[in-house]
């Protein structure tokens, strides 16, 4: 599962807590794969029951103790056998799309909206990975490993490309969609 190998990935780089895991996500992986607090405690706590990682309580004057987690040879050993083995290509699941294929029943100008406000909403988006790359920056001061962080741009840059080329894709097909026959609802 990509959160648990995602949380073994971090866990890699140094001990962490649950809350310096999500920080982690929200800096780094986000543009690609989000995790919730409460979803990253409980596969700690499973990655814990299954021995691939360990906790610690470190206490804390004037807060709450702090548990860290960090991985063991056998979380090691596991991350090292997911990275290396190739994954099933997932086929996207795009609910605009489900939108476009059942709008028959709307006008040429409200599709040619909804295209408008996907182009905003994925050009709004391409303004947040500029942020992403200022994490990239600053996660690779603070690791300190060459080869991560230009891994990490990989993925930044696989984003980047993707949804600059929903653009082109959208922009290409709008004077299409301007010029779609008049409205008509199915025989039934």
């Amino acid at each position: 599962m990509p959160l648990t190998h995602a949380i073994l990935g971090f866990l890699e780089y140094q001990p962490m807590s649950g809350y310096d895991l999500k920080k982690f996500f929200d800096q780094s992986v986000a543009h690609f794969w989000s995790a919730t607090q409460s979803h990253i405690y409980k596969a700690l706590e499973n990655l814990e029951k299954e021995g691939l990682v360990e906790s610690q309580v470190i206490p804390q004057e004037g807060k709450p103790n702090r548990k860290q987690y960090q991985i063991t040879g056998e979380g090691r050993g596991e991350l090292l056998r997911w990275v290396s083995t190739p994954l099933p290509l997932e086929i996207t699941r795009e609910a605009w799309l489900i939108q476009i294929f059942f709008a028959h029943g709307i006008t040429n100008e409200d599709i040619v909206r909804l295209f408008e406000k996907r182009i905003e909403a994925i050009r709004e988006y391409l303004k947040q990975c500029g942020v992403a790359q200022a994490h990239i920056d600053e996660n690779h001061e603070q690791i300190g490993v060459k080869r991560l962080r230009e891994l990490w741009q990989l993925t930044l840059d696989y984003g980047t490309d993707y949804y600059e080329n929903e653009i082109v894709w959208l922009e290409k097909t709008l004077p299409r969609v301007r010029k779609l026959p008049a409205l008509e609802m199915p025989k039934r």
